[in-house]
């Protein structure tokens, strides 16, 4: 759905640019001081952050200030030098915000304007580990007036010079959107299977809104057509499905890589609170998102 929140200049934006700036300086100061094992925590690099890649719709995002502290916490613990995000109505907050929390280096490539106050797409990238190569949008996703395009980024690393495309999807929500699902998808496939066909690493990751069993079969058939390994396959939950009988948990974030993924894991409140149905949401979804941040560890 389409949210309609504060702008960077607007008195939401002021307020939660306020709220933080405090907390943010004496973090960097601690990861200034600390030096060694906590450089490369505060986002100072290293193998295994280059090969750790995370997707993360927050919900929203600016909702208020507990959020975007909220949401870096998570960032900041993932250790992904590459992370898709999803709605965010406010990227210039949110890159700035990153810059704050996770070091001057970092980087955000979003897709373009579209609507006022609609949800953006996006890859943060650690830019001393990482160059942004080029960025395009595929537009045929976009059936409707709220669905959003493929975002392409192709990533070169400053080490090797070697390329990555990452794919960045969100789409169409809800039982109701599984037509809508089925066309983005065969859109998706074709995107992908060209971008296979440069020889360079591809990564497709994103909000999949994988409500229905179709849906997986969906994702299993772009693993084939695409060769990809869909690295998170075996997760239980990446989101609170917020209902009237309660709150229940859904597969709906994935991971699909050209490398072979060592290891997939869920953070945040799904991690805290488990898989299984519950009377009532955890504050987690309150605070941050009803989604929870997803990594793939990636091996060479």
């Amino acid at each position: 759905m389409l949210g309609v929140r504060g702008s960077a200049g607007s008195p939401l934006g002021k307020r939660v640019r306020a709220s933080y700036a405090g907390g943010v300086r004496r973090w960097l100061v601690a990861c200034a001081v600390a030096g060694g094992a906590l450089y490369a925590w505060c986002g100072g690099g290293g193998d295994e952050r280059a090969t750790r890649v995370a997707t993360f719709n927050i919900e929203h995002f600016p909702r208020d200030a507990e959020q975007v502290e909220g949401a870096f916490d998570e960032l900041a613990a993932l250790g992904a030098g590459i992370v898709a995000v999803q709605e965010i109505t406010d990227p210039r907050l949110f890159g700035a915000a990153a810059r704050r929390r996770l070091g001057e280096r970092w980087q955000l490539v979003h897709d373009p304007w579209r609507v006022p106050d609609h949800h953006h797409i996006g890859v943060l990238f650690d830019g001393a580990r990482w160059r942004a190569a080029s960025t395009r949008t595929h537009d045929g996703t976009a059936i409707g007036p709220l669905d959003l395009p493929v975002l392409e980024v192709r990533l070169a690393d400053t080490r090797s010079g070697e390329v990555t495309r990452v794919y960045v999807v969100h789409f169409r929500p809800k039982t109701s959107g599984r037509p809508v699902r089925v066309a983005q998808h065969a859109v998706l496939a074709r995107v992908v299977v060209a971008g296979r066909a440069s020889g360079e690493d591809v990564v497709v990751l994103g909000d999949f809104n994988a409500t229905e069993a179709a849906d997986r079969d969906d994702l299993a058939a772009l693993a084939r057509a695409a060769d990809l390994a869909w690295a998170t396959e075996a997760l239980a939950c990446t989101a609170f499905w917020i209902r009237p009988d309660g709150c229940a948990r859904s597969r709906l974030d994935h991971v699909l890589t050209s490398r072979r993924p060592a290891r997939a894991e869920v953070a945040g409140g799904c991690a805290t609170h488990g898989c299984e149905r519950e009377d009532t949401c955890p504050a987690y979804v309150e605070r941050v998102s009803d989604h929870c941040p997803v990594a793939v560890d990636q091996r060479d």
